[in-house]
């Protein structure tokens, strides 16, 4: 039975800042000038609480909450909120997450709309690394054998090109993420590469849609133990294998426990026999290991609206 308890070990909430709302447009008119977005937004957080709420991501994330709404407000300089809007309209056809609001491109940033899910997540649900890691392996498991409904010819063309040009994004980088160096034991760049050319038929093999960033802080858990999911940049036709280890290695940063290799073994082995052990190829997952080490960039500060 779940248990609500406190954070993980190690787990602290994002820190939020709020930001009145007339500094929030002076801001925001200051990078995409007096447009439609600006107008939209503006009678869209009348009366609300702006709380800055951006973490390591490379977007700036805000909630807007009043007295009779919340919405999620996303800016980004990338090129790939788009791409979120199409997955979040797609899992909201699902009922797996929130209702998607609006979308806006103006003045080279980005602008996503979604009503906010006032709901614990997982990394508020759980009081330590065994009972999260016991319940996304289950969790996961189903999530990859769940019967999604078709996909619309824009959700198809995004869906099946996203880890092709991951796949070449990871081998373009030179960088691996420090974290998951520390986790793999593996900061050889030249290795890396050449395992992930040597085997990119891996890429698809065992294809299922796949979240991309199934991490404690982007799922939320309701009093029926129904899950919703945010965060889709990452969300495509891909190897199962990506979400089994970026959700593991997501498991073990969250809970604090990266420089205990003891519990690191422990929740490997809880995760790994959650989600079915014989549903798991070794070097399939050595591949979404070195994968996800280049994909991933490393963010050194928290990337707030203001500094975008």
């Amino acid at each position: 039975m779940l248990k609500k308890g406190g954070h993980a070990e190690g787990v602290e909430p994002i820190n939020e800042i709020v930001i009145d709302n007339g500094e929030f447009l002076d801001i925001l008119r200051n990078k995409i000038g007096n447009g439609e977005a600006l107008e939209y937004i503006k009678n869209l957080i009348k009366g609300a609480t702006i709380y800055d709420k951006s973490g390591y991501s490379g977007n700036s994330v805000l909630i807007a909450k009043s007295s009779t709404n919340a919405y999620v407000i996303k800016i980004s300089r990338s090129e790939d909120l788009f791409e979120e809007y199409i997955s979040y309209n797609y899992f909201y056809k699902n009922n797996l997450t929130s209702k998607p609001i609006n979308y806006f491109n103006e003045n080279g940033y980005e602008i996503m709309i979604a009503e906010f899910i006032d709901l614990p997540t997982a990394a508020d649900y759980f009081d330590s690394y065994q009972s999260i890691a016991e319940f996304l392996g289950k969790e996961l498991y189903k999530f990859h054998n769940r019967n999604f409904i078709g996909f619309n010819d824009e959700e198809l063309k995004v869906f099946t090109s996203k880890y092709d040009r991951s796949f070449a994004k990871a081998l373009d980088n030179d960088v691996p993420l420090i974290y998951m160096v520390m986790y793999n034991g593996e900061n050889d760049v030249g290795k890396m590469k050449k395992y992930l050319i040597d085997n990119k038929d891996m890429l698809h093999k065992n294809e299922v849609f796949v979240h991309g960033d199934m991490n404690p802080h982007n799922i939320f858990i309701d009093s029926s133990h129904n899950l919703k999911y945010i965060d889709f940049r990452d969300s495509g036709l891909c190897n199962k294998h990506y979400d089994i280890f970026w959700t593991l290695f997501m498991i073990i940063i969250f809970s604090g426990i990266i420089n205990d290799k003891d519990k690191i073994k422990d929740c490997e082995e809880i995760f790994i026999n959650s989600y079915g052990k014989e549903n798991i190829n070794e070097g399939e997952l050595l591949f979404f290991k070195y994968f996800a080490c280049l994909y991933w960039k490393q963010h050194d500060e928290i990337t707030r609206i203001n500094i975008l």
